[in-house]
Formats: structure tokens, sequence, C-alpha cells
């Protein structure tokens, strides 16, 4: 089974390293999810643990969906924004969650990482010393658990709930993308978890700007025969376009979300299925254009379309019309007309 070979894998290399690589940089993707964070405080804690390895864990972005935040401070996750001049400085690098060539990291394109630790399709362009790729786990999380249990080592009541919300967080509660591994790595580290830590960071109290996009996306969405969507203008947390896409999805006419959002210059977009051979991340990724870089898993995906900070509206709108059209091309929707379900006027 890949999940125990990995892990094994895993343990191996970080007694036969040891102190040699310390200390470790473990860098995840911008704007860290549930499943990122987790990994990494994972990785850093078996590091030290069997290999006495001294680490850092470092991110690009913000931490800025809330449930985010509270799983970051509720839990005191040793983790902190990248300052300038850090991984040029750092000798010893590992990345979780993301690979060099992705476009939703600070890692130089030009150097090679220690270790990649990831459960998205391996990049063509992705080398390392060390590379866990695994496809089949349906988190970065559920891998460091199993090299976690593996390694007999005491886990944390605090690091236990993380990796239980992080897999659970990716994962929607194992009902999309999860498998065996996922669901066993979940409950062998439930029972140490805190559940009311769990409780206060999937329903946390929200800011009013969560209501106002929320609000946007009610107004303006469009359905157009299983497909659900919203162009949801000027965002300031990105991860509300993603969160916006689930939310989507609950529509009971849906089959597909498509969810775009403007942040510093760049149009965000989500799609989201409840097709589970959909192939969304592979689809994204012929949906953007030369430049733009897009991935994701059989039913999530996401990427950016870099637009300008200072264009136009016109050319927000261009980019916006363009990506959907191709999307609805690609379900065989072209020309459909779009309808508005929640809102009374005019689709844009």
């Amino acid at each position: 089974m890949s999940g125990p070979f990995h892990a094994r894998k895993l343990l191996r290399e970080l007694v036969r390293l040891g102190r040699r690589i310390s200390p470790l940089l473990i860098l995840t993707h911008d704007n860290p999810d549930p499943d990122a964070l987790a990994a990494a405080w994972a990785l850093a804690f078996l590091a030290h643990g069997v290999a006495k390895v001294r680490c850092r864990i470092v991110y690009g972005g913000a931490i800025g969906r809330r449930e985010n935040r509270i799983m970051a401070e509720r839990l005191n996750i040793p983790a902190r924004p990248l300052r300038q001049g850090e991984l040029d400085a750092a000798e010893h690098v590992a990345l979780v969650d993301t690979q060099p060539p992705f476009r939703n990291n600070r890692f130089p394109p030009r150097r090679r990482p220690l270790l990649i630790i990831d459960h998205h399709a391996r990049h063509p362009d992705t080398t390392a010393e060390l590379a866990i790729i695994d496809e089949s786990a349906g988190a970065t999380a559920t891998i460091l658990a199993e090299a976690l249990q593996l390694s007999g080592l005491r886990v944390p009541r605090r690091l236990a709930t993380a990796v239980v919300y992080g897999i659970g967080s990716e994962t929607q509660n194992l009902g999309r993308e999860a498998g065996l591994r996922d669901l066993v790595a979940y409950r062998a580290f439930w029972p140490r978890a805190n559940v009311k830590s769990l409780w206060r960071m999937s329903y946390p109290r929200r800011q009013a700007g969560y209501f106002a996009d929320l609000a946007r996306a009610i107004r303006g969405a469009f359905v157009c025969h299983g497909v659900v969507g919203t162009h949801l203008g000027t965002v300031d947390i990105p991860e509300h376009v993603a969160q916006i896409a689930d939310f989507l999805m609950t529509y009971e006419r849906a089959h597909w979300s498509i969810v775009t959002g403007r942040c510093q210059g760049r149009l965000l977009v989500s799609l989201r299925t409840d097709d589970p051979g959909a192939a969304a991340g592979s689809l994204l990724k012929r949906l953007l254009w030369s430049g733009n870089r897009g991935g994701g898993h059989a039913m999530i995906a996401g990427g950016a379309i870099a637009v300008g900070a200072l264009a136009a509206e016109s050319k927000w709108r261009e980019a916006e019309d363009r990506l959907l059209t191709a999307f609805l091309e690609s379900q065989e929707l072209k020309g459909a007309a779009l309808t508005q379900p929640f809102w009374n006027g005019p689709a844009r």
C-alpha cells in the first residue's frame, strides 16, 4: 500500500539525514488552509521527534479565512509569515501541500528543495531530493498522520486536533475525495483531539465582510443546466472564492459550481463538482490560457489569471466572460442561457 510505504520511507530518510538538515524550513502554499497547516506541523513534530531536527514553519500571504485563523490561534500552531530573504538564507527547505512549479508558493522556481510532501498530482517539472507525492491520499495531513502513527511518538492533543481538522476540512468531513486511508487516519487521531476546539473551528463567528461577499454571490448567481456560478468582483479575503464555491454546491440542482473573485491584480477561480470522475483539476488547467496556472483534484480545483492591479473594468469583465464561456463550452453548453435562481433581476 502507498500509505505505509511512504510513511516508512519518510521516517527512514529523516533518521538517515538527522541533524545534518537542521534547521529545516517548512514552507506551505500561500494563504495556508487547515490541511497545509496540520501537515506542516506534523512534519516539524516528526522531524524533531525522530531526528532532533529543528524546524520553522512559514507561509506566504496570510491566513485569511476565519476558520483557519481560529485553528492557528486556538491550537497555537507554530507557523508564521515568511520574512524577506528567509528562503534564500535557508539551506534545507521542505514544501508541504504544494510543489515548486505551482504558482501558489514563494519557493524560487530554479531551486531544488530537500523534501516535498503533497497529495496533488505531480507536476512534470517537480524535482526534490525526496518527493513523497501521493494522489491516493485525500489530504496531505493523511500522509503525515500515517508517518506519525508508525513513528510511535506520543502526539500532543493540539497536534492531534489539527490533524483531524485538516483531514476533515480537506475532504469535507470524509465526504469528498476521501478513501479508506483518510478514514483510518481520522479515526486514529479523533480520540486524542479536542472536540470543543473542533466545534469552534468548524462553526466560527464571522465578520461582516464574509456576509457582504456571500450577499454579492447570491445576488449575482446564475444557473445553466446544472452549473451554478457567480462573479464576486473584488474580494479582500481570497479564501472566500473557494468557500462560496463550496456553498453554491449545496444548491439542489447543482452538479458544478464556478466562482471568480478579483484580488491583487489576479482573477481567482474555484471549481467544484459532485462527479468523482470529472477531473476538475485537469479541466481548469486546460481552461486557463498561457501564463496562468490552475490545478486541483477530481472534484475541486482552483487557479488564477493575471489581469493587473490597474486594469480597466472592461479587462476584468473580459477575463470573467472568457473563462465562463470556455467552461460552459467544456460542458457542451455553448450559447446556453443563464438564469438567476435566487434573485429577481436580469442575469449579467
